[in-house]
């Protein structure tokens, strides 16, 4: 009797698998040297039962039909087929004599006497996989009670496996909190903050950029606040929020108001960056008589000041003597540029020395390391001094390697960040001119880039912050010597 070979695994991952494929079939293949059993054909499938239409399953079954193999050897019936349509025709072509022998690892069917017991053992396979889902999405539901999320973790946390909890990614987050940030304002479109966050450095696993479909599913996702959903109804998550209630909450006001913001006919830089001291609302924008105005929203409808707007002309040169803190005479940045290139300079020939000196005590071990292990496999020490020499050989070399390497690590990202740095510098003195001769885009992105928070009260700037590193420019004291704005 010719026998064919099935074997056959889920598709989920090798170590939630009972015997993985090669094993099965090694198996198999002594269990039919042992029972005398001649293989004519192997098939090996990779994939679940639950559904009807595996193609090689179904291969199998037209190998087995044309006359070429009379019988099978699988694993488990369950490894066969686990639903009713699978079943249905392993059992038609039994009793069409079409199937003379199934044979499994602990049984063996035939089509007269065993085809109630192997009815029962298929449908037991099929109600496994029913009460399989049912107990996953009870397990699951118990789970987000509890406040714990049962899936992968959302793009910006991780999953942490040793506490099976969900913790935040240091890397990737703050590219979720940007992207709350810029859609909240109403001026950005999912294709514009993909664009942003490219521009930004955010990548996929696979080095490509992420699509303005990738945003709206973020902005629509409330586990960045603290909200796990599932089947439309709400869990509060043990993971820490990423962004406020509030803000994501005006997100939605943005994206449900309109899937994405509208083309606006006329462009307000300022709009977006301006709040009121008054009642903390934020200050919108609009044209009358040919002028851009800015006034409250007065969203909390108890705002005094509502009422009064401020030219968009008016404001130019209060942000502009705001920038003027942050002026350094140029001169004094080409010094303190040839000053810290100088010290680098001075650095560097240092640091060939410490290396040189670091790196003959490393080649000292190397040769220490292997004289102990001649002396060693000579007999001339024992094994008790041999294994606590070598430890502290092998501990010094580890110590002496890592000293080399922060040497290194540390004096290449001072070269690095020079010229970054002196561009900074340059850029903030710079600012207070270059705001009232920049366009209308180019206001817009300075304002973004170099400061926030900025509060208006009686038509007068109360409140305002620096970003970094313009903070710590704008806190130096005016007449502060070389060696202080240096460490600035």
């Amino acid at each position: 009797m010719k026998f064919v070979l099935y074997c056959r695994k889920s598709t989920e991952s090798d170590d939630r698998q009972v015997l993985s494929l090669d094993s099965q079939e090694k198996e198999l293949l002594s269990l039919a040297e042992r029972l005398g059993i001649e293989i004519v054909k192997i098939f090996r499938e990779s994939k679940s039962a639950k559904e009807p239409g595996r193609p090689v399953f179904n291969e199998m079954l037209k190998f087995v039909s044309s006359g070429k193999a009379e019988a099978i050897l699988c694993w488990k019936i369950d490894r066969l087929t686990r639903n009713p349509v699978d079943g249905g025709q392993i059992q038609w072509l039994l009793q069409n004599d079409k199937i003379k022998r199934i044979q499994t690892f602990e049984k063996n069917f035939l089509p007269n006497d065993n085809v109630l017991l192997m009815s029962i053992e298929q449908g037991m396979a099929s109600q496994y996989i029913r009460d399989l889902s049912s107990n996953i999405k009870r397990g699951n539901r118990a789970k987000l009670e509890k406040g714990d999320w049962p899936n992968r973790a959302p793009f910006g946390y991780k999953n942490d496996k040793g506490n099976i909890k969900i913790i935040i990614d240091s890397v990737n987050s703050k590219y979720v909190v940007r992207a709350f940030e810029l859609y909240a304002t109403g001026s950005y479109g999912f294709k514009d903050i993909a664009q942003i966050l490219c521009n930004e450095g955010l990548q996929t696993k696979t080095g490509k950029k992420y699509f303005g479909g990738s945003v709206y599913r973020l902005i629509n996702n409330s586990f960045y606040c603290g909200l796990m959903q599932r089947d439309e109804k709400l869990y509060i998550g043990n993971h820490a929020p990423l962004v406020s209630k509030e803000l994501f909450d005006t997100a939605q006001n943005v994206l449900h108001n309109k899937n994405r913001p509208r083309v606006k006919t006329h462009f307000f830089p300022l709009r977006g960056f301006l709040s009121c001291e008054s009642c903390g609302c934020s200050l919108t924008a609009c044209l009358k008589k040919g002028h851009h105005y800015y006034y409250c929203t007065n969203s909390k409808g108890v705002c005094t000041e509502h009422k009064t707007y401020m030219r968009e002309k008016d404001l130019y040169p209060i942000v502009s003597t705001l920038f003027q803190k942050l002026d350094i005479d140029e001169k004094l940045i080409d010094i303190l540029y040839d000053s810290a290139k100088e010290k680098l300079d001075l650095d560097e020939v240092y640091l060939k020395g410490v290396l040189a000196t670091l790196q003959e005590r490393l080649d000292a071990l190397v040769v220490k390391e292997s004289r102990l292990v001649d002396t060693f496999l000579d007999r001339q020490v024992s094994k008790e001094i041999y294994d606590s020499k070598i430890l502290e050989i092998q501990n010094d070399k580890v110590l002496v390697t890592k000293q080399i390497n922060d040497l290194k690590e540390k004096h290449a990202q001072e070269i690095s960040t020079l010229e970054p740095t002196k561009n900074v510098f340059l850029r903030a003195s710079r600012s207070s001119k270059q705001f009232l001769l920049a366009d209308d885009n180019e206001k817009r992105e300075m304002v973004e880039n170099i400061v926030w928070n900025l509060s208006f009260k009686d038509q007068n700037m109360l409140q305002y912050k620096f970003k970094s590193p313009y903070s710590a420019l704008a806190n130096v004291p005016k007449n502060a010597d070389i060696l202080t704005l240096r460490r600035r």
